[in-house]
């Protein structure tokens, strides 16, 4: 019985949660970096990292990766000062942070559908590499046996658990990952270490997303899978997921749409915070076969996109 669980379980219960209220936010539980430093690679040199003393060192050049609450610090500061990268990333974590319950449920049918459609949800001891993952919370959201999945955040950004994934997938407060803050244009891990790369709705905030195929192909096992999933440019009006003007201002909808407006427009969300935009897999799965890969999933649904490729 974890009673750090059963804790949380009794605080989410003390106040009753609101649909626009920000979220409340919590740390995930993380293996320690000197379980899995053998894994790593270091940015400076082909040595490898030794953990001393709280911190990461390169073997070669002995400069620090820093360390807090075992989260791995390996940004780039070559892409943390490209300005255009930098604004577009602060407009989407002011969505991150203003995420509302009704974002959740009503993205949920495509995580339940990606999940079967890519044969991610039947997945058994795997070591999974989450490129761009945010919260994490793709573990439990994506894999229906997450207890067996060796799981690798990676993200640009500290994000942690919304309360709200928290209460809908409660293992989330329980289950470990390896947590690093880094770029998709360099993974820091060995060579033939995963035996999946995934990219969840991350692809287009890459900086350089062929770079980070080349990274994939470069850290997958012979015979790993990469899966990329995102959605397709298309005109407003032409989404699967319209709804006319007219619909809208006549329906009992309307005056949930003007709370989730003005709830939008206070925390400041930005309308296009993507650096990449994709009319269709086309560039991408070219990208995917000069890198080496073989295209084995091409799946276009509903204005998004499933990509499985093999190494």
């Amino acid at each position: 019985m974890s009673e750090q669980f059963l804790k949380l379980q009794l605080e989410l219960g003390q106040k009753e949660r609101n649909i626009y209220e920000p979220a409340t936010l919590y740390d995930q539980q993380r293996h320690k970096p000197e379980e899995y430093v053998d894994e790593l690679i270091s940015p400076w040199g082909k040595s490898g990292l030794v953990y001393e003393n709280g911190n990461l060192k390169c073997r070669e050049t002995g400069k620090n990766i820093s360390v807090v609450n075992d989260v791995l610090n390996f940004k780039s500061e070559a892409t943390e000062n490209d300005k255009e990268w930098t604004h577009l990333n602060e407009q989407f974590l002011n969505y991150h942070k203003s995420l509302t319950i009704y974002t959740l449920l009503n993205g949920m049918h495509g995580l339940n559908y990606i999940g079967e459609y890519s044969g991610l949800a039947e997945l058994k001891n795997v070591k999974v590499v989450d490129v761009g993952g945010g919260t994490g919370h793709c573990l439990s959201t994506l894999f229906s046996y997450p207890e067996t999945v060796d799981y690798y955040l990676l993200d640009p950004n500290l994000r942690k658990l919304h309360d709200q994934f928290i209460r809908l997938y409660p293992k989330l407060s329980k289950l470990k990952m390896k947590h690093f803050l880094a770029h998709a244009e360099f993974l820091p891990l060995k060579n033939d270490l995963a035996d999946v790369v995934l990219s969840m709705s991350a692809i287009d905030h890459y900086a350089d997303y062929t770079k980070f195929i080349s990274e994939a192909y470069r850290i997958l096992k012979p015979g790993g899978h990469i899966v990329i999933c995102s959605h397709l440019d298309r005109p407003k009006t032409e989404r699967s997921q319209y709804t006319p003007l007219y619909k809208r201002l006549f329906s009992d909808s309307i005056f949930e749409r003007v709370a989730r407006w003005w709830y939008y427009r206070k925390f400041a969300v930005g309308t296009d915070d993507h650096t990449n935009h994709f009319e269709d897999t086309s560039a991408i799965t070219k990208t995917l076969k000069e890198n080496g890969f073989e295209i084995i999933m091409d799946h276009v649904y509903s204005d998004n996109f499933i990509l499985k490729a093999r190494k």
